[in-house]
């Protein structure tokens, strides 16, 4: 029991110790369970949602009892309690309004950490000395966020950071020289069965068929070239000896072309616009190769038309004036459909303008269609019930239309309601899964026909797959794609999940000849996995990139392209 001399000592703010040493193992037991907590969402949890728990909702929870056993338990001096508390709010509330909310998902357990840590460390020596000692951490640590500066999110959600002095990504990229590339691709008139044309392949669908290669990389694929490139989260596609892919470099977006054997430039094409959200700087479009001719879509809604052998631009067009749209939260993303005459755009406008054909030798508009919102996915062709249907999934839910005159065929609404849609959707005979991440997860739609009405019905809904911006593939009545970062094998018949693996992120692709995933995950390195319902098996991995990596990886010509949004690689593949 305290005695009254006891009481008065301890509400002294300049006595030299409290009255009794501080009871610190309740801290000690609190900052476990949080380390606890954060692993096990870590190890177990996959979807976004997931990494919001582990970033904010676990290290503020954690906060918030850490500061009861301070007011409550702690032994401190009162005075020193109620102010301690006010000075670590103060410091937080700094990098909060100077650096952004974001900076906070780092700040908060460190500081919260350090303070605890110190006090235990320092919990023998005389109270004056172990309070300055929590007070020179909290200013010292504090001053380091405060120096730090957040560029955008990354995987899992966790913020990006730099310090304040180092060159933005924007300045960064702005700084990469460029040689005068100014020469002449040769290049077939149609890409040949070792070429990829564009946006996940061939038939968008991510698969590579006709070719294998050596698995064993005990000895990591032998490099090819490696180069700075501007920011961008464009794939590149490769036609003949060259690659074509997008960039930012300062206040221009780039489509860029590159001898595929060397890396070297050959020739560039310029505009003027720049776009940059939470997620990242740069165009977000892959190129499609078709005739001679490339086309490619800006960030801010240019579309062009180029000579794919000089950079020449044939025609151009403004997807926000032609379909009277804004800019979508994440930019205009789509990589553009090239269907016999006609190159398709998906807008985000609604009111019959959700999709823009146009045609593809002048540029003039063909039709627009549909209605919906945003989406960070591309249209894809797909042939259901012998009928050619272009796919388009957005928040709005799955629509389809006839591709010669944009007559609407599908009209099946399923809204998302918090996060967009990115993943293209799977068809698989006369089915359709849309996937979605967050709380709404995955859905196969089966479609039907009735005399001239198509009906589109649900089959089933999946809560065990959450797929994001990942993309996936279908193999033998089996989707192998990512719940949230987590990769996944999805039995599409029942929706079940058959196993479930690493957290990889980034994206992947399907070797067919060797029925084998290669996956370029999130942190640059590339993976090769079975794709066999049977379990999950890591069979083999290389680092081939640094930094955050959510671009697409090519195969073409027995060459492996890989690039995020600061460099760019070649590896071959024996």
């Amino acid at each position: 029991m305290d005695t009254p001399s006891d009481k008065v000592n301890s509400a002294i703010p300049g006595g030299n110790k409290p009255a009794r040493p501080l009871r610190i193992w309740p801290a000690l037991v609190i900052l476990l369970l949080q380390f606890a907590a954060s692993r096990l969402v870590s190890l177990f949890g996959s979807t976004n949602i997931h990494s919001a728990v582990g970033l904010a909702v676990v290290p503020l929870a954690g906060a918030v009892l850490l500061a009861l056993w301070w007011l409550a338990a702690s032994r401190a001096p009162v005075l020193d309690r109620i102010l301690g508390l006010l000075l670590l709010v103060a410091l937080l509330w700094g990098v909060k309004y100077s650096r952004g909310i974001m900076l906070l998902t780092f700040a908060v357990p460190a500081m919260t950490t350090g303070m605890v840590l110190t006090l235990a460390v320092t919990s023998r020596l005389r109270w004056p000395l172990a309070r300055w000692a929590a007070l020179a951490f909290a200013v010292g640590c504090a001053g380091v966020f405060l120096s730090l500066r957040t560029d955008e999110i990354g995987s899992g959600l966790a913020p990006v950071v730099s310090w304040r002095w180092s060159p933005t990504e924007a300045e960064a990229s702005a700084a990469i020289p460029t040689a005068k590339a100014n020469g002449t691709a040769v290049l077939p008139a149609q890409p040949g069965p070792a070429d990829w044309p564009g946006f996940r392949g061939p038939n968008r669908d991510g698969i590579l068929n006709g070719v294998r290669f050596s698995a064993d990389w005990t000895k990591a694929p032998r490099e090819l070239w490696r180069k700075p490139v501007g920011a961008g989260w464009s794939s590149f596609t490769a036609v003949g000896d060259y690659v074509f892919t997008q960039e930012q470099r300062g206040g221009d977006e780039l489509v860029t072309c590159y001898a595929a054997a060397t890396g070297e430039d050959v020739w560039v094409n310029r505009i003027t616009a720049q776009f940059k959200d939470d997620m990242g700087l740069g165009p977000r479009a892959t190129p499609t190769f078709c005739d001679g001719r490339l086309y490619t879509q800006g960030c801010t809604g240019v579309l062009q038309c180029l000579d794919a052998a000089t950079g020449n631009t044939v025609w151009k067009r403004d997807l926000t004036k032609d379909a009277e749209a804004r800019v979508p939260g994440y930019g205009f993303s789509s990589s553009p459909l090239v269907l016999d005459e006609l190159v398709i755009e998906f807008s985000g406008r609604h009111d019959g303008k959700n999709a823009v054909a146009y045609n593809r030798a002048t540029g003039e508009v063909a039709w627009r269609a549909g209605h919906g919102g945003d989406a960070y996915s591309s249209p894809q062709l797909a042939v259901i019930a012998g009928v050619p249907h272009v796919l388009m999934v957005c928040d709005y839910g799955l629509q389809s239309f006839v591709p010669e005159t944009g007559a609407q065929l599908i009209d099946y609404h399923w809204k998302a309601e918090v996060n967009p849609r990115c993943v293209q959707p799977v068809v698989a005979d006369d089915r359709v899964m849309v996937g979605t991440t967050g709380m709404m997860s995955a859905r196969m739609v089966r479609i039907g026909k009735t005399g001239d009405a198509w009906t589109a019905t649900e089959e089933w809904t999946s809560k065990k797959f959450r797929p994001y911006f990942n993309d996936g593939v279908l193999h033998k009545g089996f989707f192998y794609g990512f719940d949230g970062e987590r990769l996944a094998c999805v039995d599409i018949t029942t929706g079940e999940r058959r196993w479930e693996g690493k957290r990889y992120g980034g994206q992947l692709l399907f070797v067919a000849d060797m029925e084998t995933l290669l996956i370029l995950g999130d942190a640059g390195d590339v993976v090769l996995v079975p794709a066999t319902p049977e379990g999950f098996k890591e069979t083999a991995r290389f680092k081939a990139i640094s930094g955050k990596t959510w671009n697409h990886p090519t195969i073409a010509h027995g060459r492996l392209f890989v690039r995020n949004a600061t460099e760019a690689a070649c590896f071959e593949l024996q």
